[in-house]
């Protein structure tokens, strides 16, 4: 599902991810009890003993309605914000394409069109993150994004306080929180965690989208604009998980950790 140009075999692509849309709304609409999603954050948080809470992500398709009840976010900032301020201050909020402070970050998860500058490498290359522009290029080309205008609003959270079910949640933590957490991960299907990373995008691409579109969990060690823009301390790094995992991954928590 990784798409890495905007030539890249686009029909049949943009038609793979519709259909793939449709499903996730449909499960969306499905009641599912929001106090199961609240425990699973109030207990995943209490098990490793997270300093923020894990943040739930989900993304709103244009042909979706976004909830009454949540308030668009108040202020024009970066998506590494945006999941900070959601790990710290809880309360959820949903932000449009003209919220986002970065559009890398907004076109990355399917908010606006894609910008030539960044996707031919020329902008990574130009900031001296790559010797050639062949290899911020061919970086680019690996960078799983969602499809140019597949998604209207991104809503965060707290996950125990999930307005919706999420489309993938986000756990920011030191490092031997994530290493617990790995653990819990394959505690059950056992094999190993194909982390996939560039240090670029660390919050919109490497603990989001491409957890979504791939399906399975990723690892972040953060990037520059994270660090600098986004909150996220050195001494923390980043896991998104496919909501869709979560209840196994906290019931190998509970039974490896809970003491």
């Amino acid at each position: 599902m990784i798409i890495s140009s905007d030539t890249c075999e686009g029909v049949h692509y943009q038609i793979f991810v519709a259909d793939y849309r449709i499903t996730e709304y449909m499960k969306k609409l499905i009641p599912m009890n929001k106090e199961d999603i609240y425990r699973m954050g109030q207990e995943l948080k209490s098990i490793l003993k997270l300093d923020t809470s894990p943040v739930a992500v989900t993304f709103i398709a244009p042909d979706e309605d976004i909830p009454d009840s949540v308030k668009r976010i108040d202020r024009v900032m970066r998506h590494c914000a945006m999941v900070d301020r959601a790990r710290k201050d809880k309360e959820p909020f949903y932000a449009l394409l003209q919220d986002q402070e970065c559009n890398i970050g907004a076109f990355s998860l399917g908010m606006g069109a894609r910008c030539n500058d960044v996707v031919s490498g020329n902008f990574y290359h130009s900031f001296g993150c790559f010797r050639s522009i062949e290899a911020a290029k061919r970086t680019m080309e690996q960078m799983p994004m969602l499809p140019a205008g597949s998604v209207k609003a991104v809503v965060c959270s707290a996950l125990e306080q999930a307005p919706l079910v999420p489309d993938v949640v986000v756990i920011v933590a030191e490092p031997d929180r994530i290493m617990r957490l790995s653990q819990a991960v394959l505690h059950e299907p056992g094999g190993r965690i194909n982390a996939s990373f560039a240090t670029l995008q660390s919050m919109c691409v490497e603990s989001v989208a491409q957890p979504y579109l791939q399906e399975r969990v990723n690892i972040s060690l953060g990037c520059t604009g994270s660090r600098v823009f986004g909150g996220l301390d050195k001494n923390e790094m980043a896991m998104g998980i496919p909501f869709k995992q979560m209840e196994t991954v906290l019931g190998s928590a509970e039974q490896m950790f809970r003491s």
